[in-house]
């Protein structure tokens, strides 16, 4: 089992709520909509913690979003906007698996 990060609040005295579903969900469906929901702060607060979920699990889908929304968020934008296909294309397959009824990828 993945270790919890110390935090306040959430299902129990350890862990925030979002992070909480990351390692409680069943399938890749259900992690990925915690990655499709979590807010931006909390991604790059937790990003270890982040990607450590996904590698353990083996949701490639997830590990393959992470690395394409970290890199986005370090490239310069293009007025005032995020473009980054790979990171839209990572997001498309995260969604396509919340639709299939939570099978795993």
């Amino acid at each position: 089992m993945i270790a919890s990060p110390t935090l306040v609040g959430g299902m129990n005295d350890n862990i925030l709520p979002i992070l909480q579903a990351m390692i409680s969900g069943v399938t890749d469906a259900d992690r990925a909509l915690v990655l499709l929901v979590c807010p931006i702060r909390i991604m790059i607060q937790y990003q270890p913690f982040l990607e450590r979920s996904c590698s353990e699990y083996g949701f490639e889908a997830g590990c393959e979003y992470l690395t394409c929304f970290y890199a986005a968020m370090n490239q310069t934008r293009r007025n005032g906007e995020l473009v980054n296909l790979a990171l839209d294309q990572a997001r498309q397959t995260l969604l396509l698996l919340t639709q299939n009824d939570g099978g795993d990828a």
